[in-house]
């Protein structure tokens, strides 16, 4: 129950905007780590569907909104997918041999490339969400949840390079472990129930878009790095939250 409540502080300490923890993370206070990183996502679709509930008495036009809805999770989560969405995209960019790209991740300083990509990375997913119907929002609120679930599970269940530190969040008992593994696939796919339950079309959209985001990031950390990095699993984060939103909008607009 200790290492219980002691996951329960670390998964807020090292994934949202919470006050960082005194203690260093180890094995014992990170044994359950990823089964509490949901739950900043359910506080983020929290403040999300609160915020969708005020603006229209708020607000005249869509583009403020927008941009509250956008800063809530990079706010929420204290930017650290974000630092690995930048970093990520850097060493992807950078075409070079493996190791260089390992050392462009441990960089702790970003390149140009990097900040450009984050620039439009806001500024559409700005767009989309200034485009969505309001209706559209619980759905989008629950993809928060839903992509916290598999970055757990990408760090449970995927291969790790051999310069990771995601060793560190992984129980060292396996049958912990599978127990962690089954509990966030359940959880994932209540959110995927949830989000067909509220639209059926735009639900599997999102669902479905989720899914091709997991493993387009599982081929290309296997490719790139031969392995899940702390980095790359806070790229699918970032890339996850922009995708959900989008095949949304695409699938109310009817585009595809």
């Amino acid at each position: 129950m200790n290492s219980f409540f002691k996951s329960f502080v670390m998964a807020f300490s090292t994934f949202s905007i919470s006050p960082k923890a005194h203690a260093k993370p180890d094995k014992e206070n990170t044994k359950f780590i990823l089964l509490f990183v949901p739950i900043i996502g359910i506080i983020i679709a929290g403040l999300t569907y609160g915020w969708t509930q005020a603006w229209p008495y708020l607000c005249n036009y869509t583009i403020l909104p927008a941009a509250i809805y956008v800063l809530i999770p990079m706010i929420l989560s204290g930017s650290v997918h974000l630092e690995g969405f930048v970093k990520t995209t850097d060493a992807l960019r950078a075409h070079k041999s493996r190791e260089k790209k390992m050392e462009i991740l441990a960089d702790p300083q970003s390149g140009y490339f990097a900040v450009i990509i984050c620039i439009c990375y806001y500024l559409l997913d700005m767009g989309i969400w200034s485009e969505m119907p309001i209706d559209g929002i619980p759905i989008l609120a629950i993809g928060f949840v839903m992509s916290r679930c598999l970055f757990g599970l990408s760090i449970l269940a995927l291969k790790h390079a051999k310069e990771s530190k995601c060793a560190i969040y992984v129980p060292e008992n396996k049958a912990l472990r599978a127990i962690q593994i089954v509990l966030l696939t359940v959880l994932a796919m209540v959110c995927s129930y949830f989000m067909v339950f509220f639209d059926a079309g735009v639900g599997i959209a999102c669902v479905t878009g989720a899914i091709i985001t997991f493993i387009f990031c599982w081929l290309v950390t296997y490719k790139h790095f031969d392995g899940i990095t702390e980095d790359c699993a806070g790229f699918f984060v970032q890339l996850c939250e922009i995708i959900i939103p989008l095949a949304a909008l695409l699938a109310y607009k009817k585009w595809w």
